[in-house]
């Protein structure tokens, strides 16, 4: 065969190899497209970004909490702040403003100042995060100690409080659930109040007695609360 004939011979192959080529294709490409669709990762519902983006570099959840707002009942006189710095750390500049707010304010244009314990500042805090109530209706903090030793308040160890809009009787049930506490309910109409402070040994107990007399006061006895204070550690009092 010349030369010329085997060339021929050639291309008529090819014509014939891309034909049968074309006239597969519609069955064999949907496949294969299938085929590389299975095999392809799932999309993820946010890349690392956008979940990044999502929150701002460096926040923690000290910086994350919000601010409350402490109300002196006596003074009317309030604070908007934060316990805690961004760090985690007990902020001292926040809590001398509430050592200043919380004062003993009975005697007209004679207020008495002192330290008020962190850690009973700290559980307050801690309710009031823990029921997303930031409105705090302070009764008595510290009260200077004069013909009654006005107990752990002339220590200012204790705060008399309301959260707003949670029962009296669900805020004292939360605190009694926390080590090394003295919390006291006042359940009397006029009162509705609870008190918190720290101690090394927790005692609770209920007072039905009208505003300014303790004579209806009664211990909440429980078993358990030896070892609820075994379990105390300090990294409990954080938010």
């Amino acid at each position: 065969m010349s030369s010329r004939g085997v060339s021929v011979l050639a291309f008529a192959c090819v014509v014939v190899a891309v034909g049968l080529a074309l006239a597969m294709w519609p069955r064999a490409a949907p496949a294969a497209l299938k085929d590389v669709e299975r095999a392809a990762p799932a999309k993820p519902a946010a890349t690392t970004f956008e979940v990044a983006a999502a929150e701002p570099r460096g926040a923690s959840r000290f910086q994350r909490l919000a601010v409350v707002h402490v109300e002196n009942q006596t003074t009317h006189e309030s604070r908007e702040l934060k316990l805690y710095d961004a760090s985690g750390q007990i902020d001292e500049a926040a809590a001398a403003q509430l050592d200043e707010l919380l004062c003993d304010a009975r005697k007209p244009k004679q207020h008495e100042t002192t330290r008020l314990n962190r850690r009973t500042l700290q559980l307050l805090f801690k309710a009031a995060y823990h029921f997303e109530s930031y409105a705090v209706e302070v009764v008595s903090a510290y009260r200077k100690p004069g013909r009654r030793r006005e107990g752990p308040h002339g220590n200012g160890d204790a705060i008399d409080f309301r959260l707003r809009g949670v029962k009296a009787w669900a805020l004292a049930a939360y605190l009694r659930e926390l080590p090394r506490t003295g919390v006291g309910i006042y359940t009397h109409p006029k009162t509705q109040y609870v008190h918190l402070d720290s101690r090394e040994h927790s005692f609770h107990w209920l007072d039905a007695s009208p505003p300014g007399r303790r004579w209806r006061e009664k211990s909440i006895g429980s078993p358990h609360l030896e070892k609820l204070d075994a379990r105390f550690s300090p990294a409990g009092d954080w938010p």
